[in-house]
């Protein structure tokens, strides 16, 4: 009996010793899990800039790159030009951006001084020989039908030098920010000294009105502006097209479709002059 009861002794000391065992691996085994959650959480990485912004037809591997920090950035990048290590990585994704932006203010002064003459000249605003189609205007080709102080080809390249002269100097701001201020151009460089940022230099010259005085203002104009040159350059295809397929300017295309809708259409109008 002795002995059974020592046997039975050791044996229950023995299983409580095996709960405690398993019961404190089990504690630590809760443990763990609850800290390696916690480090899970922790090491959660941070949302990307303008992840809650729209998207157009993005895909992974354009929001790779595309975090939203450009203005009018929706992801939108099917030929994967801005990816540095894709298609466009020849090209500096910042210069592409950049070109974008000052193509699209070209296009919007063009779209604009484009047809300007047109409704100018159908208000009577301006004499009927300068209310020319853009496409009747220039050098090449046709020769301009409107006899201006000097002839066309002269013109042409006093532009050319003008124009030239300009971008080497935008080019120059672009490599170089804030280097227009330092050398000297007529007493006038400190307008052209800009804020750091070629693509939005400021200033005296390039924001006379002030606008975008706090960064939530500056940031809805630069949205504003990039979304309406864009619009501006699909304008100026259109002017493009338009004067090729019908011989007559824009606005003139949008007064025969106001007059008869059903016969001045793109369908009607699918021939070359």
């Amino acid at each position: 009996m002795a002995a059974q009861a020592l046997v039975s002794s050791s044996l229950s000391s023995s299983v409580q010793t095996a709960r405690q065992i398993f019961g404190s691996k089990t504690a630590v085994s809760v443990s763990q899990r609850k800290t390696s959650l916690v480090v899970k959480a922790a090491s959660t990485p941070p949302v990307k800039q303008g992840a809650n912004r729209q998207l157009w037809f993005a895909s992974s591997q354009s929001l790779s790159y595309l975090d939203g920090s450009l203005p009018g950035d929706f992801g939108f990048d099917p030929l994967g030009l801005s990816d540095p290590e894709g298609t466009g990585g020849f090209i500096e994704p910042r210069w592409l951006a950049y070109g974008e932006i000052i193509n699209g203010r070209f296009a919007m002064l063009g779209a604009a001084g484009a047809i300007a003459p047109e409704i100018l000249g159908k208000a009577g605003l301006i004499p009927a020989e300068t209310a020319l189609p853009w496409f009747q205007t220039g050098v090449i080709p046709p020769a301009g039908t409107y006899s201006y102080w000097a002839d066309p080809f002269t013109l042409f390249v006093l532009e050319m030098a003008l124009m030239g002269f300009a971008e080497h100097r935008r080019l120059q701001d672009w490599y170089n920010p804030g280097s227009m201020g330092k050398q000297y151009f007529l007493g006038l460089e400190k307008g052209f000294a800009g804020s750091g940022n070629p693509a939005y230099p400021g200033g005296p010259f390039f924001n006379p009105l002030g606008f975008g005085k706090d960064e939530k203002s500056m940031k809805e104009l630069k949205l504003k502006e990039v979304k309406n040159g864009r619009l501006a350059m699909l304008a100026i295809l259109g002017y493009f097209v338009q004067g090729l397929v019908t011989g007559v300017g824009p606005y003139q295309n949008l007064l025969d479709h106001l007059a008869d809708p059903v016969n001045n259409n793109v369908l009607t109008s699918l021939k070359f002059h």
